[in-house]
C-alpha cells in the first residue's frame, strides 16, 4: 500500500520533531517533493520537506517526512543538519497555529483558477510551496502548475489560515 499525506498532517509530524530539537521552532517554509514511486493524488504526496528556524538560536533544519523511495527518503520523520539562519525583512516565520488548512482544501481552491491551464497541460505536476512573505498577509500555500515556481505556467496564493484565495501570479 501507498503512503500519501497531505501538507497540514505532514507538517504537523515535522513539528514535533522539530519542537525536541528547538523549543521555539517555527516554520519557514514547506513543499511537497515528487517521488517516481508515489504518484501524488488530491494535493496528497509521498514527501514533504520543510524548513523550520529557531530566531532565538539564529539556526534552522530542514525536516522531511514520507516513506520510503530507494536510496533517498525513509518512512517516518527525519532531520537535517543544523544550519546558521540570518533573517529577511520580507519573509516572516510560520507559527504553527496558522496553518488550518490543508493541501487538499487548497488544491480545490487554487483549481478554480486554474482551471485553464491544468485542462491544457495535463501533464504537468501541480505542486505545492507554503511560506509567508510580503505578498500575502498570511501564510498562504502557492500552489503552481510545472516543475518549479520560477518556470511554472501558472500558480496562485491560497490561505493557509482561512483556505481564501488570495490572488493569482503569472
Amino acid at each position: 500500500m501507498l503512503f500519501r499525506s497531505g501538507g497540514q498532517s505532514a507538517i504537523f509530524y515535522m513539528y514535533q520533531a522539530a519542537r525536541q530539537w528547538k523549543s521555539d521552532a517555527q516554520i519557514l517554509t514547506v513543499e511537497n517533493m515528487n517521488m517516481d514511486s508515489v504518484k501524488p493524488v488530491d494535493g496528497k504526496y509521498g514527501a514533504w520537506r520543510a524548513t523550520f528556524v529557531s530566531l532565538t538560536d539564529k539556526v534552522q533544519k530542514v525536516f522531511t517526512y514520507g516513506v520510503q523511495e530507494e536510496g533517498s527518503i525513509r518512512k517516518g520523520t527525519y532531520a537535517g543538519t543544523e544550519a546558521t539562519y540570518a533573517s529577511r525583512p520580507r519573509i516572516f516565520t510560520i507559527p504553527i497555529q496558522k496553518v488550518k488548512v490543508d493541501t487538499t482544501a487548497a488544491l480545490e481552491t487554487a483549481k478554480k483558477e486554474l482551471k485553464p491551464i491544468i485542462d491544457k497541460n495535463p501533464e504537468q505536476p501541480i505542486q505545492f510551496l507554503m511560506e509567508w512573505t510580503y505578498q500575502t498577509p498570511n501564510p498562504a500555500w502557492r500552489v503552481f502548475v510545472g516543475g518549479s515556481v520560477s518556470s511554472s505556467l501558472g500558480s496562485v496564493y491560497v490561505d493557509a489560515d482561512t483556505g481564501k484565495f488570495l490572488k493569482k501570479v503569472k
